[in-house]
C-alpha cells in the first residue's frame, strides 16, 4: 500500500475520513464553493476506502462526466457489498468525481462549464472544476499504485463496450498497462496511439508512473444490464490479476485488440442531420460510405455522403442525429498485435 490514507487538506479541499484501519471507511472530499444559494457552501465528493491485508492500492473513479452513469452505479455497489476481509490491498473508491455535473446529468459542470476530464492536474486557486481535479490529484492519487477510470459515451456517443487507453513511452510500463487492460477482458481493448485529449486523469496517472486506463461502457445517456455486468466482472478480473482477490471470476479471454489512430475519427464537415450507413462493429474500407449528412433547410440540396478516411471497425458512433462541423460521427479501431503496440 502506498502510504496511509488519513484525513488531510490541500488548498480549499478537505479529505474528511476516519483514521486508517482495516475494513470499510466512508467519508468525503469537501471543496469550498461559495455561490448564490450558499455563501459557505461546498462541493462534496463521497469517498470510500476498503482496506484489507497489505497489498497494492487501486484508485477507482467514476462520474468524471455527469452524463455517464455506469461507473457511479458499479462503484456504488462495490462500496456497499464488497467484503474487506477478502481483500489483499486497498481500494480507494470515488464513484462520483464530478457531483455538480452528475446532479445535472451533463458532461460539463453547470458551475463553470468545465470538463473535469480536461482539467488534471488541476489548480487549487482555479474554477471549481479545476479545484476538484486538484483535490483528486493531491489527496487521492499519491496513495495509488494503479487507476481504473470508468467512462462511457454519455449523452452524445455510444461505444461498443471497451477499455480505452494510451501507452507510456517506457516499454516495461507499456506492458504493465496492456496487461491490466487485457485482464479487464472487455470485448474490445482499444489503444489510442496519438491521443489528442490532454488533462485527463489517466494521463496524469501515467505521468506519475502509475498503470492506468479508462473504460468506455456503452453510452447514449443510459445504462444496460450488459454494460454494467461487463464493468463489474472486468473490475474483479483486474483485482484478481493484481492478486488482490483470490478467485478469477469468469476468467474471460482478452478482448479484441485495436489501435485508434487520428485518421479513425470521422468528423462532420458541417451542420446537418446525420443518417448512418453502418452500426457498431460494422466494417469499413477506406473511402466507404459512413452515412449521409442532410441539410433539412434546403429541399433542393442532395445529402452529402460522408466517407471513411481509413479502414477499420466502428467502435463508437454519435447518438444525436444533429451534428455540427467537427463532431465525430463514428470512430474506428483497426486490429493490431501486442507486438506492434509495443514498438509504436
Amino acid at each position: 500500500m502506498n502510504g496511509a490514507l488519513e484525513p488531510g487538506r490541500a488548498g480549499s479541499a478537505v479529505l474528511d475520513l476516519g483514521p486508517a484501519q482495516a475494513g470499510r471507511r466512508i467519508g468525503a472530499i469537501r471543496i469550498a464553493h461559495s455561490h448564490d444559494r450558499s455563501a459557505y457552501g461546498a462541493v462534496v465528493l463521497p469517498v470510500a476506502v476498503i482496506e484489507g491485508r497489505p497489498g497494492p492500492t487501486v484508485l477507482l473513479t467514476g462520474g468524471v462526466h455527469g452524463d455517464e452513469f455506469e461507473g457511479p452505479m458499479i462503484l456504488h455497489d462495490l462500496v456497499r457489498k464488497f467484503d474487506p476481509s477478502t481483500l489483499t490491498g486497498r481500494l480507494i473508491v470515488l464513484p462520483v468525481a464530478n457531483p455538480l455535473a452528475v446532479a445535472a446529468a451533463r458532461r460539463l459542470s453547470p458551475a463553470d462549464e468545465g470538463n473535469l476530464a480536461r482539467c488534471f492536474p488541476g489548480d487549487r486557486q482555479g474554477t471549481v472544476t479545476k479545484r476538484i481535479a486538484a483535490a483528486i490529484t493531491d489527496l487521492l492519487l499519491p496513495h495509488a499504485d494503479a487507476l481504473v477510470d470508468f467512462h462511457s459515451g454519455g449523452g452524445s456517443l455510444d461505444y461498443f463496450p471497451c477499455t480505452l487507453g494510451r501507452l507510456p513511452a517506457d516499454q516495461a510500463a507499456r506492458a504493465v498497462v496492456l496487461d491490466l487492460m487485457e485482464a479487464f477482458a472487455a470485448p474490445i481493448c482499444a489503444i489510442v496511439t496519438a491521443p489528442a485529449a490532454t488533462g485527463t486523469l489517466v494521463a496524469q496517472a501515467l505521468e506519475r508512473g502509475l498503470p492506468a486506463f479508462a473504460t468506455e461502457l456503452g453510452g447514449g445517456g443510459g445504462v444496460t444490464a450488459q454494460t454494467l455486468a461487463i464493468g463489474r466482472s472486468g473490475l474483479k478480473r483486474v483485482m484478481a490479476h493484481l492478486k488482490m482477490i483470490g478467485e478469477v471470476p469468469q476468467a474471460g479471454q482478452p478482448g479484441r485488440l485495436v489501435a485508434v489512430r487520428p485518421e479513425h475519427f470521422i468528423r462532420s464537415p458541417g451542420r446537418g442531420a446525420f443518417e448512418p450507413a453502418v452500426g457498431l462493429l460494422g466494417e469499413l474500407a477506406e473511402g466507404a460510405a459512413v452515412g449521409q449528412l442532410r441539410d433539412l433547410d434546403r429541399l433542393d440540396r442532395e445529402p452529402e455522403t460522408i466517407r471513411a478516411s481509413a479502414s477499420g471497425t466502428v467502435i463508437c458512433r454519435r447518438v444525436p442525429a444533429h451534428a455540427e462541423a467537427g463532431d465525430v460521427l463514428v470512430h474506428l479501431g483497426a486490429d493490431v498485435t501486442r507486438q506492434e503496440l509495443m514498438t509504436l
